[in-house]
């Protein structure tokens, strides 16, 4: 009875709620999708006006909200909660997305690097807080399987976890998913601050306008410093946000680092600027500064040298300072004089300055630090932070964080915690923003490990054209006809790409289809997408062929690409299309390099033999000079490869060794690939080497010898007894299959 009286006064003072751990409150109306606000239990009480408000703008949006609040301890709890409401909903209400309220666990990933675009610090020589990934991977990917590392003694709510060696490879995230986390490093109440945060979303959404007053910005050091590159983002952006693309001019301004050396003062006024929706930053980043200033890349008096190598020992400082107990500064410091001929007195002097990276007397700071946002009333919706660490929700002060809780508009934002690709592809699927697709579900599309929404997941722009897409999106999955549909009939780049993805997911698309949409299509997005597309079904002729036509399109970005792609295939018959590159679009700098690195991967012979065709064919006025450059420039890069080659084979040291094989990682050199499978299969060789070189064949995601590495993968996983390398052979194996992406049979209808 006393048990009874009990579980009658819970239900009294929680209305809404049913059972006792944890506490769900229940949608307060009906909706053909859901979402769910998973808050710990002191935000839960804390905020709880704030945060019913805020899941009345959601139902008002036509999302059925779930409240699940608990004392998370573990983040196995939270997952298990969340998988267990996507089952229950996944007939009458199926889960769209997902936002992490609060004080809820945080993981993170290792074992799991190819899953990020660029990050491949190394996870034994590096402490596991720096060397880990913080990812909600873990929580919106169900087929994803992990195991328990650690939990971290300093922060309590971090849980270091590997990706298990026989998990799936590959991010197919099931919903979409956002933290609001609050900055504790901003100050004062975090509980006052989140709330804070909850009204300004439901205002906003309130006043929720189309998307029709876009900013970029272009940072130094990064790939603008090719300005092909730059000049062809008005090419995405027209096709991205059409309601810019008007004879007024102050709906889209892209702004480049090379206009002022103080642009951090710009980027405020545009910031502070109201009828701005979205800001899209594309620069250098830490946790808790945007890198926005201009460096003069070839300094021209002794100050400005001095100052651009105090710059460059920093930044390697630093780095060697995250090795922890590993680092050798002193060994740092003899590396720099012995490369620029330094004297002890540089060190110093720079001992005697307050910091190496602190900036010259008399000048203004060229970043935009945590201090610049504490007061800044930014107003636009959404801001994109295509930057390494400028999204670092898990760290206590961070950029994203200071943008959404400052005072003023922003609702989200999407940010990396770890560093990012310079030359990925930026801007794809972002213009669903401009027809209505939520936040969340953009960001599902292109998922990495590091990246990540921050805010509201749900927040969306009014669309051009009324339309049901974002919804379709969770409700059409497997429905073919609809997406078919929508791809005939719709005149807009980001739909008609988003229609080639949810054909090609549900094996309704052919290599052939996709072919002809790189051949006739005029939005050049479409056709990016499509080459991406290509690459997954294991069809490597037609993957050629798409690769062909892009290192030929007049959109720099799928140039770039395909220059990518073609050193992924690794195949000779592209050798002629990369070479055409250096010679006839050297002004396309990022192409160029890795158009080079493309040949580098070559046998040497045949690249050189290619390259003298190619030359003496062209119309260049100079041949023989020309010809003699790239020899030169492509002789130092073969010099590397050989170098790399013969330190994997009899390197003084394991370390030595071991160094060679990692650096594969990005130069995958297709030719070596019998010699790399012979020394797996050897088992006089050291076991730490054998593992090293097993991890590395699996970033040959292309290469003509996939099949080989596969199923040697296999057999020696099944001959081994040892258990670290039977892992590494599985998680080779299980990687390179899953590049082939595409299921075998067509589904017609949901």
């Amino acid at each position: 009875m006393k048990t009874l009286k009990y579980l009658i006064l819970a239900a009294l003072l929680l209305p809404g709620f049913v059972g006792a751990k944890p506490l769900v409150e229940k949608p307060q109306q009906r909706h053909p999708t859901s979402f769910a606000i998973v808050v710990d239990r002191t935000t839960y009480e804390k905020t709880l006006p704030q945060l019913r408000a805020y899941r009345d703008a959601l139902e008002a949006d036509g999302l059925a909200a779930y409240i699940l609040c608990d004392d998370w301890q573990t983040p196995e709890e939270v997952r298990a909660e969340l998988y267990g409401l996507m089952r229950k909903t996944s007939r009458r209400a199926p889960l769209e997305g997902a936002v992490f309220v609060g004080d809820i666990p945080i993981v993170l990933v290792r074992n799991a690097q190819h899953m990020t675009t660029a990050f491949k610090m190394d996870e034994i020589k590096f402490p596991m807080n720096e060397s880990s990934v913080a990812s909600d991977r873990y929580y919106d990917c169900p087929d994803l399987e992990f195991e328990r590392v650690a939990q971290d003694t300093v922060d309590r709510l971090w849980f270091y976890y590997n990706l298990s060696t026989t998990s799936p490879q590959r991010l197919d995230p099931a919903f979409y998913s956002g933290r609001i986390r609050y900055p504790e490093q901003l100050g004062g109440d975090k509980y006052a601050g989140i709330a804070r945060y909850l009204e300004k979303v439901v205002a906003e959404r309130q006043r929720v306008d189309q998307l029709d007053h876009v900013v970029t910005y272009a940072g130094d050091g990064y790939n603008s410093d090719c300005l092909i590159c730059w000049m062809d983002e008005r090419i995405a952006m027209d096709e991205n946000f059409p309601l810019t693309n008007t004879r007024e001019a102050a709906r889209l301004r892209q702004l480049n680092f090379r206009m002022d050396p103080y642009m951090k003062y710009r980027l405020f006024d545009e910031l502070e600027r109201p009828e701005v929706d979205a800001i899209l930053f594309n620069e250098h980043g830490s946790p808790d500064a945007q890198h926005v200033g201009s460096y003069t890349p070839e300094p021209d008096t002794f100050d400005a040298m001095y100052e651009q190598l105090r710059g460059a020992y920093g930044w390697a400082e630093f780095m060697e300072k995250r090795k922890g107990e590993k680092a050798d500064l002193e060994g740092l410091r003899e590396s720099f004089k012995k490369e620029y001929h330094l004297t002890d007195a540089f060190f110093e002097a720079l001992e005697r300055e307050e910091s190496a990276a602190s900036e010259p007397e008399g000048t203004l700071p060229r970043d935009i630090e945590l201090e610049d946002l504490t007061d800044l009333p930014v107003q636009p919706r959404f801001v994109m932070f295509n930057a390494c660490y400028n999204g670092s929700f898990h760290k206590p002060g961070n950029i994203s964080g200071y943008y959404l809780f400052g005072p003023g508009r922003t609702a989200a934002a999407q940010g990396n915690t770890v560093n990012v690709l310079q030359d990925r592809w930026t801007y794809e699927m972002v213009g669903l923003l401009s027809h209505g697709v939520r936040v969340g579900q953009y960001n599902r599309l292109i998922a990495t490990l590091e990246g990540h929404i921050l805010g509201d997941p749900a927040f969306c722009f009014r669309p051009v054209e009324t339309n049901d897409v974002s919804q379709a999106m969770t409700l059409h999955r497997r429905d073919a006809a609809y997406w078919q549909a929508l791809l005939d009939s719709t005149p807009y780049a980001d739909l008609k790409s988003l229609s080639l993805r949810m054909l090609t997911d549900m094996g309704a698309m052919t290599p052939d289809a996709l072919l002809a949409v790189m051949r006739g299509e005029p939005c050049a997005t479409t056709r990016m997408e499509a080459l991406k597309l290509l690459g997954r079904f294991g069809d490597e002729d037609a993957f050629e062929q798409g690769v062909l036509l892009g290192l030929g399109d007049r959109y720099e970005l799928l140039r770039r690409n395909a220059a990518t792609y073609a050193w992924q295939l690794g195949r000779p018959a592209l050798l002629p299309a990369l070479v055409k590159t250096l010679v006839d679009d050297d002004e396309s700098q990022r192409v160029c390099y890795i158009a080079r690195k493309g040949l580098q991967l070559s046998p040497e012979a045949s690249a050189d033999s290619v390259l003298q065709a190619v030359v003496a064919a062209s119309t260049v006025a100079d041949r023989d000079s020309v010809l003699t450059q790239l020899r030169e420039s492509l002789g130092r890069d073969f010099r590397m490869k050989d170098r790399d080659l013969q330190q994997l084979r009899s390197g003084k040291t394991l370390a030595a060794r071991i160094s060679a094989v990692r650096s594969m990682r990005n130069n995958t050199y297709h030719e070596y690939v019998p010699e790399l499978l012979q020394l797996l299969a050897t088992p006089s060789e050291p076991l730490e080497l054998r593992v090293n070189v097993a991890e590395c064949l699996g970033w040959f995601v292309h290469t003509p010898r996939r099949a080989e590495i596969i199923d040697t993968c296999r057999r020696l996983a099944g001959e081994t007894a040892e258990p670290s390398l039977k892992g590494e052979l599985m998680q080779t194996a299980l990687r390179l299959e899953s590049t082939v992406s595409v299921p075998n049979t067509t589904n017609q209808n949901k």
